[in-house]
């Protein structure tokens, strides 16, 4: 190590960066391969669609759910374009929320976490208190 310069314990390490980065990377080619088959697919469809009023109504419904999971694949795709632009930035393993640090485990076990397991769990708590005042608040509406 070069005089003056002291490592810093919170930084991920440039392995485990680089390890991180191809699993990402391997991920959003996933995605955008997928994304480039349905496409594809649906476009096939299209020109075959025929049938009486059930096979219809199947095609619609199996069409809807491909757009709820692309709308999640969209979202997930967004989540790894971030996380790697935070590779790129040094501030991978950064909370957004406390400055903290992302434990390794935790970015292994969700790759795109931009939340320290503390303010994830806040974040939970919250969401639950807010939905237990909503709940209760729907219920004397009736």
């Amino acid at each position: 190590m070069a005089a003056g310069k002291k490592k810093d314990p919170t930084r991920l390490p440039k392995k485990d960066l680089n390890r991180f980065r191809k699993v990402l990377e391997a991920q959003k080619k996933e995605l955008l391969d997928h994304a480039r088959e349905m496409l594809h697919v649906t476009h096939e469809d299209h020109l075959e669609q025929s049938g009486d009023e059930v096979d219809q109504s199947t095609a619609e419904y199996d069409q809807a759910f491909e757009y709820r999971l692309r709308d999640r694949e969209k979202f997930l795709l967004k989540k790894i374009v971030k996380a790697l632009g935070r590779i790129d930035e040094g501030t991978y393993n950064e909370c957004e929320e406390c400055g903290g640090t992302i434990g390794t485990k935790r970015l292994e076990a969700r790759i795109v976490a931009t939340l320290c397991i503390e303010c994830k769990e806040e974040q939970e708590q919250d969401e639950k208190r807010y939905q237990k005042r909503r709940a209760y608040k729907l219920d004397f509406e009736f």
